[in-house]
């Protein structure tokens, strides 16, 4: 079976994301097969992580977040 590479389409999306509601995050190989994907499992990975999870903020960081990321930076440095 020949993997599908580039841009995913509005399709692709709600497969992944139907099949996520289903089964869940992991074993993103077969969830990439049982949904009917011609995508490795690492690309559906990583599209749920980074583009379509409910919960992923997407924006300017706040003022006090910028805070936090200053006094951590200036306790940990750059671990």
């Amino acid at each position: 079976m020949e993997m599908k590479k580039g841009p995913w389409s509005s399709d692709e999306d709600s497969k992944l994301i139907h099949s996520i509601s289903i089964f869940g995050q992991g074993r993103w190989d077969s969830l990439a097969h049982v949904a009917g994907l011609k995508r490795s499992g690492k690309s559906c990975r990583l599209r749920w992580l980074n583009y379509l999870r409910p919960n992923l903020r997407r924006g300017k960081i706040t003022p006090q977040e910028q805070l936090l990321i200053l006094l951590l930076h200036f306790r940990f440095g750059n671990r």
